[in-house]
């Protein structure tokens, strides 16, 4: 009896070998990443920027630029007309209270303060000539006034003398009243010669009073010349820096014109260029960050000029609390007018280029891959923009231009 012995089943060569599938599965994944990388656009992490998205309270900021300037403002005029001659400090130098800024000269002022100065000189010899000759004429009245009191002073004992006789009968009555008679007229010439004295005074302190006032008048002009003259130098009457100054060597310059401005250093104001097409959204009271070098100063909208110079809108800002600082008027700085606030917003800084409410954006993965996501923009602020869709708190994107690359849905991988 034959007996049957059973046909041994072959088994599959992926079941009999399982290992060697496993592998094979991971190495033909392996190759399809390898190709996949291969026909991805590579690029150096060092020749794009990447931005994270963050979340929080968003300031939508408007840009500006400007200059720092002051808040007090001290304009030189010229008190005299002339010509430059020197020119001793320029715009933006530094000066104190009484430093010389330039220095001009006039002939016709020179000569006429010499001619000031003569007459003054001229005006008080003459008053000294009216000092002797009243002198002079005092001392004649006063000595015939002096004569004449002597010969009161005679006839008067004589008078008493001859009366006492006349009494007695020893002279004759006539000649006692010949004697009362001179008497009496001798007293008028007295009286009369102390009135011509007494008026004598009064013109005298008159005349005197004239030329000292002709003296005065010498003295004010020739005062006033010289300040003029004085005033060729110009000098800064305030500490501070000096932010124009027009002048030249050789310029004529004209009495009241403008000669210097000084600004201080201690009250400055910001002056910014706002793009008309955001000045819409500025009001006066907002907030103002101001860069300064190295410093942030805070502000507040003062002023919007209503007129539009080649496309801007100036914007005046007080400045809060400058300290110490060391900062000069016509400093170039750059500001942020805090314009709205968003609360729990998410953004990221803006893209490179002009920024759409849509865009499409390479998303930053692990081991240097990308993808792309369409984002949704809100408003921009600044430097940052909110994010309506698209993108999640912690994603990384690249911001720097690769729209060529996202037109054509190329895929990058940085390395």
């Amino acid at each position: 009896m034959d007996i049957q012995v059973p046909k041994p089943i072959r088994q599959p060569f992926f079941k009999r070998h399982k290992s060697l599938g496993v592998i094979a599965c991971l190495l033909m994944i392996w190759l399809l990443m390898q190709l996949d990388i291969g026909l991805a656009t590579q690029l150096p992490r060092s020749d794009i920027t990447i931005a994270t998205v963050k979340a929080g309270a968003l300031d939508i900021e408007v840009d500006a630029f400007g200059k720092l300037q002051s808040a007090q403002r001290h304009i030189i005029t010229a008190a005299s007309a002339g010509i430059v001659t020197e020119v001793v400090n320029k715009a933006g130098s530094v000066v104190e209270v009484g430093t010389v800024i330039a220095k001009m000269e006039n002939p016709d002022l020179s000569l006429e303060f010499k001619r000031s100065q003569q007459q003054l000189i001229e005006a008080k010899a003459d008053k000294l000539q009216l000092n002797l000759r009243q002198q002079r004429e005092r001392l004649l009245e006063q000595s015939g006034l002096g004569e004449l009191e002597g010969e009161l002073a005679t006839l008067s004992f004589r008078f008493q003398a001859q009366k006492n006789l006349a009494d007695r009968g020893i002279i004759s009555e006539l000649s006692f009243l010949e004697t009362q008679a001179q008497l009496g007229s001798l007293q008028t010439r007295v009286a009369h010669a102390k009135k011509r004295i007494e008026q004598l005074h009064a013109l005298h302190l008159s005349a005197t009073a004239l030329a000292q006032e002709k003296v005065e008048l010498a003295r004010q002009e020739q005062a006033l010349l010289a300040a003029k003259v004085a005033q060729l130098a110009i000098v800064a009457a305030e500490q501070g820096v000096i932010e124009v100054m027009p002048l030249e060597l050789g310029a004529r310059v004209e009495r009241g014109a403008h000669v210097a401005t000084i600004g201080s250093q201690h009250a400055l104001k910001a002056e910014l260029k706002v793009n008309q097409s955001q000045a819409a959204n500025i009001q006066v009271g907002q907030w103002v960050k101001v860069f300064a070098a190295a410093q942030v100063l805070r502000g507040k909208v003062t002023r919007i000029d209503p007129v539009i110079t080649a496309h801007n809108v100036i914007v005046e800002v007080s400045l809060v609390k400058l300290g110490d600082t060391e900062l000069r008027p016509m400093q170039s700085i750059r500001a942020s007018i805090v314009v709205d606030t968003i609360e729990d917003a998410l953004y990221v800084r803006s893209p490179v280029g002009e920024v759409a409410k849509k865009a499409t954006l390479y998303r930053v993965l692990e081991g240097g891959k990308t993808e792309l996501v369409d984002v949704k923009f809100g408003q921009q602020s600044g430097r940052y923009i909110e994010i309506k869709s698209g993108l999640k708190v912690g994603d990384s994107v690249v911001i720097s231009d690769l729209s060529s690359y996202a037109q054509q849905a190329q895929a990058v991988v940085i390395q």
